[in-house]
């Protein structure tokens, strides 16, 4: 190896990139999830290690409660570049105003042949006008879409 190269990893233990998840499933129906009942993301190799007893200990608790379901424990590294909770807010409301005024451009300056009942210039109209009703929800702050988030908790409706 060549002096002066200095070699990097992508990721370290240190890094704040792992994830743990509780999920709750039918037997019958193992691969889709009934519900996610504990998520925690963003923690690092060591705070998961230490507290994966803990962890354990909840789906443990939760078998025990519900004896005919299938409780998961998943643990693992997550892409630290992915936005979630309200950096994810942030850049899909960004995302979704400019594809609505796409849209919404794309139907003002299309000529379109209306039919003898005027059926396709109501239903242009209409689709323009909800269109410029998301937008303005949008640019208000409401959050219209679903959110992916960085933390779940319902294990005491569980246990």
């Amino acid at each position: 190896m060549k002096a002066g190269i200095n070699f990097r990893p992508a990721w370290s233990l240190n890094d704040p990139i792992w994830f743990v998840r509780l999920c709750v499933s039918l037997p019958r129906d193992t691969n889709v999830n009934e519900a996610t009942v504990y998520f925690r993301c963003r923690m690092t190799y060591d705070f998961l290690m230490r507290w994966l007893w803990y962890f354990e200990y909840m789906q443990a608790r939760i078998k025990v409660a519900h004896p005919h379901r299938v409780v998961e424990l998943t643990t693992g590294r997550m892409d630290p570049k992915m936005p979630l909770g309200q950096e994810f807010i942030d850049y899909r409301r960004v995302t979704l105003i400019k594809s609505r005024n796409r849209k919404l451009d794309k139907l003002l300056n299309t000529p379109f042949n209306d039919d003898l009942f005027g059926f396709k210039s109501s239903e242009v109209n209409e689709r323009i006008s909800r269109l410029r009703d998301e937008i303005a929800a949008l640019e208000r702050g409401e959050v219209t879409f679903p959110v992916l988030p960085d933390y779940v908790n319902t294990v005491r409706k569980w246990i």
